[in-house]
């Protein structure tokens, strides 16, 4: 966000597993979230009083969070362009999958760049 609160338009490319993967977080957000926090927030002012009501305080956070997240993920997906991910490559890049081992432990790990974002 710039200094007056707006969002800034952002460009954000993402691979075709990165925008399912948001798809699916927004259809969440917008069907199960929702409702949940919409339960709990029913629930606690059965409680009575809803100035000293933590459980009504706690969803209403809640229901701020899931409706900023949602926010943000329609923000992304509207300015996303979707690249697609090199099968092999000596470089890294957006889409790429890079497994490192941890020469101490011996651990392996897989990341996957799923995401870039660009102002």
């Amino acid at each position: 966000m710039d200094h007056t609160g707006a969002r800034m338009n952002k460009e954000f490319a993402l691979t075709e597993e990165g925008l399912a993967k948001l798809e699916d977080e927004l259809r969440h957000l917008e069907t199960v979230r929702r409702r949940e926090v919409g339960q709990r927030i029913k629930e606690a002012k059965e409680f009575g009083d809803i100035s000293e009501n933590s459980e009504y305080d706690d969803a209403k956070n809640e229901q701020a969070w899931v409706e900023s997240r949602i926010a943000e993920v329609s923000q992304i997906l509207a300015n996303a362009t979707v690249i697609h991910a090199p099968r092999r490559s000596d470089r890294v890049t957006l889409g790429s999958c890079v497994e490192l081992k941890d020469k101490e432990t011996g651990d392996t790990h897989k990341y996957l760049s799923l995401i870039h974002i660009s102002e």
